[in-house]
């Protein structure tokens, strides 16, 4: 079933003025729990935003079924559907109360409560609507408006029509060079580049509208400079790297004004997975903000995959 961001900020508008009872009491987490529950251990913010995907139909667009407010942004990170800025209406956004550092979803903060954003506005503050908030010790449904400050991240649902699938969106296209020999090329998140156990040593980029800029971090050495070119016979500007192994890769997508047009400004979104690890979280061009290092990457340890795509 195809559902849009409309669809479900409609269906969790409907929701607002619903009150828990008892102790964490409410219908959101008998349908959760698939029995009445209550007791201080039962927060339903999340059950909320669960619930309110399964009245639309549209549940395989969280990844997962859970209470767990971390979990859940796991499951977007997992499929390369989190979201660090640049955050959208019917994006679910997570927030975090303190600044401790997330075990489980790494460049994130604890995840303490979850929300629908109903609008972004023009003053640094997002409107949502959540479950489990209010002054009450039950909670109920209530629209709120939330700084970008306690925002830790937002996953991004694949909705119908939204720009986060579209083909029309500049694509990225890259290789690497691995174990002696250059791989094929790869075009956006179709696959990974790499050979599981590998470590990479070079790499090649290109995009299909707009420009980038790209450089590569040798372990055990430094930041190799900036290449702009994709031509692996071209040694000074055609890829980054010299034939050894590397630890990190950083990329800087330049939006051109005819895209920016028709999509706004656009950031390379990229990631490496190190030998014997799965992903490093997703990083944004060369941002440091939410926990970003500029970079994606760990000095000392090699990688073996890389995947990049453009996106808002």
């Amino acid at each position: 079933m195809a559902v849009n961001a409309d669809q479900i900020i409609s269906i969790a508008r409907a929701q607002i003025g619903t009150k828990a009872t008892n102790i964490k009491k409410c219908k959101y987490n008998t349908w959760y729990y698939g029995t009445t529950v209550s007791g201080s251990g039962y927060d339903w913010c999340e059950t909320f935003v669960q619930w309110v995907f399964h009245e639309a139909g549209a549940s395989s667009l969280l990844y997962t079924k859970t209470a767990n407010c971390g979990y859940a942004a796991k499951a977007f990170q997992d499929h390369g559907r989190l979201k660090m800025s640049g955050f959208q209406r019917g994006d679910v956004v997570f927030f975090h109360w303190s600044n401790e550092r997330s075990t489980l979803v790494p460049g994130t903060y604890v995840s303490d409560h979850v929300g629908i954003i109903e609008s972004v506005n023009g003053d640094g503050t997002i409107t949502t609507i959540e479950g489990n908030t209010g002054s009450s010790s039950n909670g109920e449904v209530m629209r709120r408006v939330r700084s970008l400050s306690v925002v830790s991240c937002a996953g991004r649902p694949a909705y119908s029509g939204s720009s986060g699938g579209s083909t029309d969106l500049p694509q990225a296209v890259y290789r690497v060079r691995s174990g002696g020999r250059w791989l094929p090329f790869v075009t956006g998140l179709s696959d990974y580049a790499g050979v599981t156990g590998e470590a990479i040593t070079d790499v090649a980029l290109k995009v299909t509208e707009g420009s980038v800029k790209y450089r590569v971090h040798v372990a055990g050495g430094g930041w190799l400079p900036y290449v702009t070119g994709c031509d692996i016979t071209d040694d000074e500007n055609g890829y980054a790297g010299d034939h050894k192994p590397i630890d990190a890769i950083e990329v800087y997508y330049h939006t051109p004004a005819s895209v920016a047009a028709k999509y706004g400004w656009l950031k390379a979104k990229y990631r490496v997975a190190p030998i014997g690890n799965y992903y490093f979280p997703w990083q944004y061009d060369d941002e440091t903000s939410s926990g970003q290092d500029g970079y994606a990457g760990e000095p000392g340890r090699k990688i073996d995959w890389f995947q990049m795509t453009v996106s808002d």
